[in-house]
């Protein structure tokens, strides 16, 4: 067999339930920038097993509120200071629509880089200037998302490079690109 399993991973399975944990490490550095609001009213729409609330607790963020499939996050009535999440990738677009309306300072997802491209997109996301993204934070690094949580938050790389997206109300002028260096957090071999 030639050429390399980038990911040396799920060989092209996706997981039927789009439930894939985010690896501390991932939104540690992300709070790292300090773009979100200790005091502030937070919501994690999509919790899956807590891995976000945990990393949001453990920064001194207090005021937060959590649920996942046991809440319809697109049927939410209630606004919060911010949002924060990893979405499940298939609603993405309905996701960052609901929290434009849900989010009254501030809302950040994890989501693919390709997330970018798309005419839809551009649309109806990228170009709205009522409530604009402020600012991308890619990682050096292709992070795997989907294998167990490990207590150090390091992980496996896979094929997917992911970026924090950040959407600021009254941000004015274009998005700004930064990069998150997590180059300290990838598993050497097969650990």
């Amino acid at each position: 067999m030639k050429g390399k399993n980038f990911s040396g991973n799920n060989l092209g399975q996706r997981k039927k339930s789009d439930f894939y944990e985010t690896p501390y490490s991932i939104t540690e550095q992300f709070l790292d920038v300090g773009l979100l609001h200790t005091h502030a009213s937070t919501l994690e729409p999509a919790c899956g097993r807590g891995a976000i609330v945990k990393v949001l607790k453990d920064k001194g963020i207090i005021n937060i509120h959590s649920y996942d499939k046991e809440v319809d996050f697109l049927t939410e009535k209630q606004c919060y200071e911010q949002i924060i999440t990893n979405p499940p990738f298939s609603l993405a677009d309905d996701f960052i629509l609901k929290a434009k309306n849900v989010a009254l300072s501030r809302f950040s997802f994890l989501l693919p880089l390709s997330y970018l491209h798309g005419k839809s997109r551009y649309d109806n996301i990228w170009t709205d200037r009522q409530f604009p993204l402020a600012s991308i934070h890619v990682f050096t690094r292709y992070p795997m998302l989907g294998d167990d949580l490990r207590s150090d938050g390091c992980y496996r790389t896979g094929m997917m490079v992911y970026a924090w997206y950040h959407w600021e109300k009254e941000h004015q002028g274009s998005a700004t690109i930064n990069w998150l260096d997590n180059q300290c957090y990838v598993l050497k071999g097969k650990q």
